[in-house]
């Protein structure tokens, strides 16, 4: 496993591909109060059933810029152009096949339940056009007093309730997946109050000026596993064998012991939320404990994912056997001097 040294705060692009529509129309009309009033049963949980900052993280807040750019509502950068809503990711399609749930925000009566939308990267079909190819698999819950939540993506075939349902608070709606505009695993997460988007983070609309205090609609509980966060890894390990950047990112199982006569060892890795100026290592030391080969890397622009992968051509007959470690880290310049956003350690068996 992985082990998360530190993470700190600061702006990011990020390019994600993806748009979701949220509920057109008047579903429940009114113009929205000066002062919106608490949300429900004291705050919104988790729209998902996933360790956060372990296993899942958000990638994408709600773009508080009016213009063709992008802020988030710290003024960072973990956005995109008119996203409207939270995107919480898992690392992968590995994840995403094992099942993570998807599940309510807060009790309330099912509103929408469509299913039967295939789960494909966006990157392959183009962005949806209607409501439902950009939704996909979705659901949305009406709480009372104006409140809506929508949760969009999930994966075909787990929708598992209907219209006129009643669900209560951490029930189970889905399973995360890629249908509808997306170009990864994750669910996206909006909040409306009579008609009108509410940022959960900050409880208000993306017209508002980013960076400004304002309560969060979040529950305490979901608000202690919500920090802002910029940068973390997606997947790594070792291949016998060449990779891709696509595969890197789908995610690839552990292959088990490499054969000494694999033409290739290698190290990759897969991280989301990187900045220009971070600095990459990724390291192979030899059974012996050796450096087998290294590369440093200072990234010249900030990446919404990033994959990398080090390593040999075989030269000889075979590789020495023994254990291999792999090592990511990648660092960050801060106002207290360079810090460790996350470092983790991979080991492969070679006979």
């Amino acid at each position: 496993m992985g082990r998360l040294i530190q993470r700190v705060r600061g702006p990011l692009r990020l390019a994600s591909l993806h748009l979701v529509g949220l509920l057109a129309g008047a579903l429940l009309a009114g113009p929205a109060p000066a002062q919106t009033p608490a949300p429900p049963g004291g705050g919104f949980d988790l729209p998902l059933d996933c360790r956060m900052g372990e296993v899942c993280n958000v990638q994408n807040y709600i773009d508080y810029d009016p213009g063709p750019g992008w802020k988030d509502h710290t003024c960072g950068g973990l956005s995109y152009d008119g996203h409207r809503g939270i995107d919480i990711r898992i690392p992968t399609q590995i994840e995403m096949r094992r099942g993570v749930a998807v599940v309510a925000a807060a009790a309330g009566e099912v509103l929408i339940a469509e299913d039967g939308q295939p789960d494909l990267l966006m990157q392959d079909t183009g962005p949806g056009k209607t409501r439902q190819e950009r939704n996909g698999n979705w659901v949305a819950i009406k709480h009372g007093g104006g409140w809506i939540t929508t949760y969009a993506h999930m994966r075909k075939g787990t929708v598992a309730v209907k219209r006129g349902d009643r669900v209560e608070r951490g029930q189970k709606l889905g399973l995360i997946g890629l249908s509808g505009n997306s170009d990864f695993p994750h669910v996206h997460f909006a909040v409306t109050y009579r008609n009108k988007l509410l940022d959960p983070f900050t409880g208000l609309e993306p017209s508002a000026a980013c960076g400004k205090a304002a309560q969060s609609l979040w529950s305490p509980a979901a608000q202690a596993q919500l920090p802002y966060r910029v940068g973390g890894l997606l997947s790594a390990g070792f291949l016998g064998r060449t990779t891709t950047h696509r595969e890197v990112l789908e995610g690839i199982e552990e292959p088990g012991p490499l054969s000494a006569k694999s033409p290739v060892l290698i190290f990759y890795a897969g991280a989301w939320g990187l900045r220009q100026g971070d600095i990459q290592k990724l390291t192979i030391l030899s059974p012996e404990g050796k450096v087998f080969f290294q590369k440093d890397e200072v990234l010249e622009r900030n990446r919404a994912v990033l994959t990398r992968w080090v390593g040999r051509k075989l030269t000889r007959s075979a590789w020495p056997a023994g254990t291999y470690r792999g090592l990511y880290r990648v660092e960050r310049e801060a106002d207290s001097g360079r810090v460790t956003v996350f470092e983790i350690e991979r080991e492969i068996e070679v006979r």
